[in-house]
């Protein structure tokens, strides 16, 4: 009798357990629906937002998923991401950003999202990385200013080549430019591309007279034209005292002393906007070259 009496007291226990299990379940089930379904509807809320630019309603829908931990797909990280970047939150932009690129839910505009935030917090490998694989993503529409940014990018990284390469592939918008001139000319003058960067360095001063860069290439290609022709000729001429190689050397002083005489206006007009010392240097070589002693130890003064 008790036997049965304890087997019936476990069944009913068992009965109990079971039907409170199933109702735990059914109550996880109907909350984890819950959940599933609010956030069906904040995404919406927020693509929405998103699409009609309003970052700060978007942000704050998606950031209501993400804090759900139900449903976070790599493409809601990626948008708000770049709702946190266009509201000025760059920590918060390159974290979600970074789990969007996790997940493998980065499109084009995440890229170059990332890349502008990293090169607001001046990590200039890690924007060169976002803007390569934003190119490799972009559409039409984002293509151009992501390579007009990845070959600044590569100029302010010293990627010479890489840029160089790249150049081709600008726009004509951004090759008028005057501060991508100025980077193409540093690549062409670090590749020693003489002929190409003498080029583009008259073109610039074309538009602008004061430009350093130009100005500074154009100086040292004039100064530095002259003194190899000049080396040359007197090493020749002092080889060999003949009548001919006189008359070589008179005619090459000409073309040296034009040289100069470009080297030493554009120099005088750098040292006029920057008084630095290697210029008032070169003038005082361009002086010595002159004979002109007094002019000469002016500006070896001025170099000091």
């Amino acid at each position: 009798m008790n036997y049965y009496f304890c087997m019936s007291q476990k069944i009913n226990k068992m009965n109990k357990f079971r039907r409170f299990t199933l109702v735990f379940v059914g109550f996880i089930f109907l909350v984890s629906c819950g959940v599933a379904l609010k956030n069906k509807q904040l995404k919406t809320e927020a693509n929405q937002a998103f699409t009609n630019n309003d970052y700060k309603a978007a942000l704050a829908s998606y950031e209501q998923i993400i804090e759900s931990g139900k449903g976070v797909a790599g493409d809601i990280y990626n948008k708000a991401g770049i709702s946190a970047w266009e509201l000025g939150y760059t920590d918060k932009a390159i974290n979600y950003l970074e789990n969007a690129k996790k997940q493998k839910g980065t499109d084009a505009l995440g890229y170059y999202t990332l890349a502008k935030a990293y090169k607001k917090v001046d990590n200039l490998s890690r924007e060169i990385i976002n803007l390569q694989l934003c190119v490799e993503a972009a559409s039409t529409e984002l293509m151009q200013d992501a390579k007009a940014d990845l070959f600044d990018a590569y100029v302010r990284s010293e990627n010479w080549n890489l840029a160089d390469s790249l150049w081709n592939d600008l726009s004509p918008e951004f090759k008028k430019q005057l501060s991508f001139s100025e980077g193409y000319l540093k690549v062409k003058r670090n590749l020693n591309d003489i002929d190409e960067a003498q080029k583009v360095a008259s073109e610039i001063l074309q538009k602008d007279k004061k430009n350093i860069e130009a100005l500074e290439f154009l100086a040292q290609y004039y100064y530095n034209k002259a003194d190899k022709l000049y080396i040359k000729e007197m090493k020749a001429y002092r080889r060999n005292k003949t009548m001919k190689q006189y008359k070589r050397l008179t005619k090459a002083l000409k073309q040296v002393n034009v040289d100069f005489k470009r080297a030493r206006g554009y120099f005088e007009t750098l040292y006029k906007l920057k008084p630095d010392k290697k210029y008032a240097k070169y003038l005082g070589n361009i002086y010595t070259r002159f004979e002109n002693k007094q002019k000469a130890s002016y500006w070896y003064k001025r170099s000091k």
